[in-house]
């Protein structure tokens, strides 16, 4: 009788290790250089970063395992996903500056004819 659910699944542990980055990565981010930044907006960027991580460390350095011999998968993984979280911050931060900053309600608009 075989394991069934979750733990029948081979999960590496280098998913969290990515995701743990991108969530630090995302804090820093969040705290230390946008000084005065709501709580949303602080939650926006751990996630943001987090999917950035999680995009550099599985699905970059899936592509890349294997064509550079020199680099162990880990390394060559974690440096990925830091950029990976990096560039997805950099992109959030050229969003909130096209669009504007985030309203905390709906804004309700008024028809005028």
């Amino acid at each position: 009788m075989g394991l069934h659910g979750f733990h029948a699944q081979k999960v590496s542990i280098n998913t969290y290790i990515w995701c743990a980055v991108g969530a630090g990565i995302g804090w820093l981010l969040g705290t230390v250089l946008r000084k005065g930044a709501s709580r949303t907006e602080l939650v926006e960027s751990i996630l943001v970063g987090i999917f950035g991580a999680f995009i550099g460390g599985e699905f970059l350095a899936a592509q890349f395992h294997g064509k550079s011999p020199g680099v162990p998968g880990f390394a060559m993984g974690l440096g990925l996903a830091v950029a990976g979280s990096v560039v997805m911050l950099l992109l959030l931060g050229v969003m909130r500056k096209a669009v504007g900053p985030m309203k905390a309600g709906k804004s309700k608009q008024k028809n005028r004819n």
